[in-house]
């Protein structure tokens, strides 16, 4: 299948238009990738997306298209009207940092709200994903509003990132689709059930803290590491483990700090060294920060019970 076919698709549901001299609805297509591999009939595929900004008056409707649309709001308002579950069209609110997932097959229709409206609008096969997409709206709301270091904002970075258009990249951008609705549905999972899935990157990081606590670690070697922002490595630590990395280490080496000074000879630097603090000073001062009193005060005043 072509690029032309999506097009002539997409006008052929088509129930109305209204755009300005600013921006035609033929830009979604300008770059649409080729659907003629092998895989595109077994896998999750995506069709063409576009990062574009309209000004009012603009708007469309359309029904029965078969393919999911994903729109992100960077700036500005829009507003989607959308055949629900009860076969009624309701109204829903686009503003910054949303993201809406649309059943295009459903009647639907995006309007301009504000004088510009800046977004990302992404076009994707339903083969495979209308397992998740059943899921997510049996949860009841399609409408996602991302905080700058959420897993559904890198997923969905990550699918946009892949532009090139061979099979090989086609087949990774099928499995970037597939981790992108994999968190959505765990985002709306997680606020109906109130349990929590750990990422994989959080869950390996903390095994290591705990097997190797006095080894050297630093926010920006992990960051390289697991490719994530150090900023939302700390945010997303903290959520699952209550402390940010570094803070959950050197709690750890405190605490293996006070067993050494009541239970060995070792001298103070000695200690510092092997619960993985370099500098004694800095030990010294991050020992005292946490409970109180300095490592020598700790030991000569701490009672052991035998």
């Amino acid at each position: 299948m072509t690029q032309k076919l999506f097009s002539s698709e997409f006008f052929s549901c088509l129930i109305s238009s209204e755009t300005s001299n600013r921006f035609s609805l033929s830009d979604y297509f300008a770059d649409a990738y080729c659907r003629d591999y092998d895989f595109c009939d077994a896998l999750p595929y995506e069709l063409c997306h576009k990062t574009v900004s309209v000004t009012s008056p603009f708007s469309y409707e359309a029904a029965n298209l078969n393919a999911l649309c994903i729109v992100h709001t960077t700036s500005g308002a829009g507003r989607v009207y959308f055949e629900n579950n009860n076969g009624i069209n309701a109204g829903y609110d686009l503003t910054r940092g949303t993201l809406a997932l649309i059943d295009c097959r459903r009647n639907h229709k995006l309007v301009c709200q504000h004088n510009i409206w800046d977004y990302t609008i992404c076009f994707v096969t339903t083969a495979i994903l209308e397992c998740y997409l059943q899921k997510i709206y049996l949860l009841g709301n399609f409408i996602y509003r991302l905080d700058r270091y959420s897993d559904v904002l890198a997923a969905w970075e990550q699918v946009l990132r892949n532009n090139i258009d061979t099979e090989i990249h086609g087949m990774m951008r099928s499995r970037d689709l597939v981790n992108l609705f994999t968190q959505l549905y765990l985002a709306r999972a997680v606020e109906q059930t109130g349990s929590y899935h750990v990422p994989s990157y959080i869950a390996d990081m903390h095994r290591r803290f705990t097997a190797a606590y006095q080894k050297p670690y630093s926010l920006d070697e992990l960051a390289l590491e697991y490719g994530v922002n150090k900023f939302r490595l700390c945010r997303e630590f903290a959520k699952y483990y209550k402390y940010t990395p570094i803070q959950y280490l050197n709690r750890m080496r405190i605490e293996r700090a006070k067993e050494l000074l009541l239970n060995t000879d070792e001298k103070i630097v000695d200690i510092s060294q092997m619960v993985g603090i370099e500098n004694p000073n800095h030990f010294i001062r991050l020992f005292k920060e946490k409970t109180g009193v300095t490592p020598l005060t700790y030991r000569r005043e701490t009672p052991v019970i035998d």
